[in-house]
């Protein structure tokens, strides 16, 4: 079994990047989410892509794919269901290296192909083959190339094995809420005046396993990526075959970041890596499952494309009982409800039309914000011109 992942770092002088916010080395990055020293060779320049780049592009991906999770780009074996820590301002898992004990996981196999890029990416596309006489077609040596046109286009694809998610992790958590603290508190996220978990702290829930692939993230404007082997292999590592996945070689023209799975030539492996996870954090006592990113209240914003004039009316329950705010938003204008706190329940929209013949109130609700609000947001588009029949639509939702 192999017990390090294979880096191949080639950089180079580069221009800067709109998103270079703190121009610290890749490799510190990802040596410590790690919490190991991978094998690795690498020519390090200070002028190269920010350490919290990758992750933040990387969690961008598996989001078009799949909202709510985050990415797991160096594959960090920290990465575990029940696993405590901290998500931090750069998408990366920081570990407590405690986890919840005594845990209901539950696994679903998975069969499918993970496969997400950046604009400004090529690939793969088949560079060359070389099959002897007589040899049988998946026998053949293949050459896979990929190529980029821009300084941080990135591309990942994984074959993906199982997930591993935790059941009722509300319950588990408030259950463990003392001992959270505690660990907390550790990681300076516990407010000592309040006694209050600060966002970002909590734990991860659910995990996506994949059994081969690979991670690639350009550091120039102009560079490519290749890789060699038998043909059954490689349709293993990067397809859908049954064979076990391997590969031969790895090549890099020029400034490629790469993080492979298997990761030494030749070898195969059963171990599956984890390539993205859900993380429910803790605000004060309360849980916010699937989270990602701060939200300390709700808030619906409307725009009103009609010609009417409209009363938005929100009522919810709190553990105070029911609450209620309203707003008037005048045709062709914006406005919004806000301050809904995150305990609320039962939220009910009334959009009432004043003019409208015959009288019109349309309506929506939700049963628990908390956790399907990812954003702690809701969009309102307004539509109707008199004497038409209004209606209304919800971005996050369509």
């Amino acid at each position: 079994m192999l017990n390090s992942y294979a880096y191949s770092f080639c950089t180079f002088g580069v221009p800067k990047m709109s998103r270079l916010r703190r121009p610290l080395l890749v490799i510190i990055s990802i040596v410590s989410a790690l919490n190991l020293w991978p094998v690795l060779s690498a020519s390090i320049e200070l002028n190269t892509l920010p350490d919290d780049y990758l992750s933040d592009t990387y969690t961008e991906l598996i989001r078009e794919a799949k909202p709510g999770w985050w990415g797991n780009w160096s594959l960090s074996k920290s990465v575990e269901v029940g696993a405590i820590g901290v998500v931090g301002h750069d998408s990366t898992f920081n570990p407590s290296g405690l986890r919840l004990n005594n845990l209901s996981i539950t696994v679903s196999p998975l069969s499918e192909k993970l496969k997400v890029s950046t604009q400004h990416v090529l690939g793969p596309n088949v560079f060359s083959t070389n099959t002897a006489t007589g040899s049988a077609e998946a026998s053949a040596q293949v050459t896979l190339k990929w190529e980029f046109s821009a300084k941080g286009a990135m591309s990942a694809q994984w074959i993906l094995a199982e997930e591993q998610h935790l059941s009722n992790s509300a319950d588990s958590i408030n259950t463990n809420m003392e001992f959270l603290k505690s660990v907390a508190r550790e990681m300076n996220m516990l407010n000592p005046l309040t006694g209050e978990i600060s966002q970002g702290f909590g734990i991860i829930t659910a995990v996506i396993l994949a059994k081969s692939g690979v991670n690639l993230a350009s550091v120039s404007d102009s560079a490519e990526w290749s890789i060699s082997g038998e043909g059954k292999g490689l349709q293993s590592m990067l397809g859908n075959a049954k064979a076990s996945a391997s590969y031969s070689s790895a090549e890099s023209s020029s400034n490629i970041v790469s993080i492979l799975w298997p990761a030494t030539p030749n070898e195969v492996t059963d171990e599956l890596v984890p390539v993205a996870y859900t993380f429910a954090s803790i605000h004060g006592e309360t849980v916010i499952p699937l989270w990602v990113e701060k939200i300390n209240d709700f808030e619906l914003i409307f725009k009103n494309h009609s010609s009417y004039i409209v009363i938005a009316t929100a009522t919810y329950h709190t553990q105070g009982g029911r609450e209620e705010k309203q707003t008037k938003i005048s045709g062709f204008l914006q406005g919004s409800i806000g301050d809904i706190p995150l305990d609320a329940t039962s939220l009910e929209l009334k959009l009432e039309f004043i003019g409208s013949l015959p009288y019109t109130a349309l309506h929506n609700s939700w049963n628990t914000p908390l956790g399907t609000w990812l954003t702690g947001k809701r969009h309102i588009d307004i539509w109707g011109l008199w004497p038409d029949h209004p209606s209304f639509t919800i971005q996050e939702e369509e």
